[in-house]
């Protein structure tokens, strides 16, 4: 299966057509993905129930929802940013979503325990995925066999290593996959590509993470100031052409 990281309307449209089997619904990807707005996930819920019914080929994608408050890769988090991210979880799931997507971790980089399992409760029945803030951990053995106690069923990784296409990062993905495939799903993520994406599911991965996307540049502004923490000058869009490739070298297995 392929699962693809959206930030945008368009970009899931682009997603669904190319006929990715997951969504994972974000903002600002270019922050590495955030807590979405109500309104996409409303935009994008009926787009899916417009499409499948008006065209039957089109396979109906579940939809996964990051929780995620604020950008920074520490994912430590205070009691005011919990009492955020859960709110928006018990919010996700009166409308309605097939899977959350969340990650937090101590000052010394292990799973923080206490914050995963409020989630988790929170989240039920609903499942959730453990995300990048695992390849933080200093010891991914005893990270995932935490995660697998705390009952996430599935951790996105790049083999801690800044690309999945890494030498360590796919022995560490094996190893993962051949010590713990049974009881939690290893998903890769990050330099995930209709190249690279057969060859993972043929390592034992049941389902991959992509953005498949393009790069489109902002409009130039002629002005002095900034508005955030970078001052971007493209964003990220998925496309839909990259999507079918990668899940026609996914099919292919």
């Amino acid at each position: 299966m392929l699962e693809v990281c959206i930030d945008s309307l368009e970009s899931a449209l682009n997603a669904i057509h190319g006929g990715a089997d997951e969504l994972e619904v974000c903002s600002s990807l270019t922050e590495g993905g955030l807590t979405p707005s109500v309104g996409l996930l409303k935009s994008i819920k009926k787009a899916i129930n417009t499409i499948s019914s008006g065209n039957l080929t089109i396979k109906k994608p579940k939809v996964n929802v990051m929780i995620r408050c604020r950008t920074g890769s520490d994912f430590i988090y205070s009691e005011p940013e919990m009492e955020t991210m859960m709110t928006d979880i018990y919010t996700f799931k009166e409308i309605g979503v097939d899977r959350f997507v969340f990650g937090s971790l101590t000052d010394t980089q292990e799973i923080d325990k206490e914050k995963c399992m409020r989630v988790v409760k929170a989240s039920f029945p609903v499942p959730v995925t453990f995300h990048r803030a695992f390849d933080m951990c200093k010891e991914p053995k005893k990270a995932i066999e935490q995660l697998i106690t705390i009952k996430f069923d599935r951790v996105l990784t790049s083999g801690q290593r800044p690309s999945v296409n890494c030498v360590d990062a796919i022995e560490l993905i094996k190893f993962l996959l051949e010590s713990y495939g049974d009881k939690i799903d290893v998903m890769p993520g990050a330099g995930v590509n209709e190249n690279n994406a057969k060859s993972l599911i043929e390592l034992g991965c049941k389902i991959v993470h992509s953005s498949c996307k393009i790069l489109r540049p902002l409009p130039k502004v002629d002005h002095q100031l900034a508005m955030g923490t970078s001052d971007s000058e493209f964003v990220y869009v998925t496309d839909e052409s990259i999507v079918r490739r990668t899940k026609e070298a996914v099919i292919l297995v």
